[in-house]
């Protein structure tokens, strides 16, 4: 039996909405992205997310493949801090990746805590379409309200995106327009919190 002594990991969510069409996400940003790449991106995120494979994703299946995901990674992490393969983590294996990693460990920490404490300030609910597929976003994709969101319904959402992205519609999202859609993102966040400090 497996033994350890550390307790919590980043949540895991699906992201059927393409992250190369959210802006800054990661380094595939920097790349144009076309219509076309998204929608392969969804088919292939749906396929995953859609365990029964019956054309529909739930939110059961969504939060069953969270779960999976959570599970696979502390077992990765079980396995990168066992380092004598004994089967448990002794204080010793548990402190060696902090030396290794110095600072750059420390800054990645901090990262985390803040970005955990961005999640339970609004209350545990998660962001955007179905890249959280949070209830609201969930109710937002099932156009037909019957519980479950077809193909359709979650292309529909992604490309509703890229379109508000693509602002000359050449069915491409260029970096320029990635960073006009993130400036005017930031800009309305800003508002935002104007609007509830002036409340």
């Amino acid at each position: 039996m497996k033994t350890i002594f550390f307790a919590g990991t980043a949540l895991a969510v699906l992201a059927a909405a393409p992250a190369s069409a959210q802006p800054g996400s990661d380094d595939r940003s920097a790349q144009p992205q076309t219509r076309s790449a998204v929608q392969a991106q969804v088919q292939a995120r749906f396929a995953r997310a859609d365990s029964n494979r019956d054309g529909f994703v739930t939110q059961d299946e969504v939060r069953a493949r969270a779960q999976a995901r959570r599970a696979d990674r502390r077992e990765q992490r079980f396995e990168q801090l066992d380092a004598n393969n004994d089967g448990s983590i002794s204080r010793s294996e548990f402190e060696a990746p902090r030396a290794v990693r110095g600072d750059r460990g420390e800054r990645r920490a901090m990262r985390a805590e803040r970005r955990g404490q961005r999640f339970a300030h609004r209350g545990g609910r998660g962001g955007g379409m179905m890249a959280r597929f949070g209830a609201r976003a969930f109710a937002a994709m099932d156009l037909d309200r019957d519980g479950r969101v077809a193909f359709a319904e979650a292309q529909r959402a992604a490309f509703q995106r890229f379109d508000r992205i693509d602002s000359n519609r050449d069915g491409t999202i260029s970096l320029d327009e990635r960073q006009a859609a993130r400036a005017a993102r930031q800009e309305r966040r800003q508002d935002r919190r104007e609007d509830r400090q002036d409340d």
